[in-house]
């Protein structure tokens, strides 16, 4: 758009294009990656949103993962009948199932979560180690106050509260409930 100026909400629309378009190339280039350990891209995303120790219910689960507690009890079903869940009862509320991650859950989700978080090549092409500080330093920017990202949150989730964040750090990771990745 040489000669037009933008708005900041045109700008800002812009930004998140990129950033989806970056991402789904993420998600294609680690899904080769992803694929040998047969869950899909909802599944994975169930993973990180456990908890590292305790669980969580399956309505919390569910909401944020934006889909029916239906579509969740599912695929706590495949995971636990994998060996990578377990269903508990809260100690608060014996009608409540805390779904954790059993020891094998936890082994899983760490190599997981490694890759999916590889940044696209592109990135790492097309930007210099300064133009990464400068873009890494802005997004921080944009994203402080929001929820912490898995790894470095410090403090102990709340009771029922999930501690990680999708892989791909959108809601939905771009892909449908269920689906299995695709190359």
């Amino acid at each position: 758009m040489p000669g037009q100026t933008r708005t900041k909400q045109q700008l800002a629309a812009e930004v998140m294009a990129s950033i989806i378009r970056l991402n789904k190339e993420r998600i294609r280039a680690n899904g080769a990656y992803l694929r040998p350990h047969d869950l899909t891209t909802q599944q994975v995303w169930l993973l990180a949103e456990l908890p590292k120790e305790g669980g969580a219910p399956i309505g919390s689960l569910a909401d944020v993962m934006q889909c029916h507690s239906s579509n969740v009890t599912g695929m706590v079903d495949r995971l636990e009948n994998r060996g990578l869940v377990t269903r508990q009862s809260d100690p608060g509320d014996r009608r409540v199932k805390l779904v954790a991650l059993t020891p094998t859950g936890q082994a899983l989700r760490g190599k997981l979560m490694e890759i999916a978080r590889r940044p696209p090549e592109a990135l790492i092409e097309r930007l210099d180690a300064e133009q990464l500080q400068t873009l890494c330093e802005l997004l921080g920017k944009a994203c402080a106050g929001l929820e912490s990202p898995p790894a470095e949150a410090s403090a102990k989730p709340q009771k029922g509260a999930p501690a990680d964040r999708h892989p791909s750090g959108e809601p939905g990771g771009g892909a449908p409930a269920d689906r299995q990745l695709k190359a």
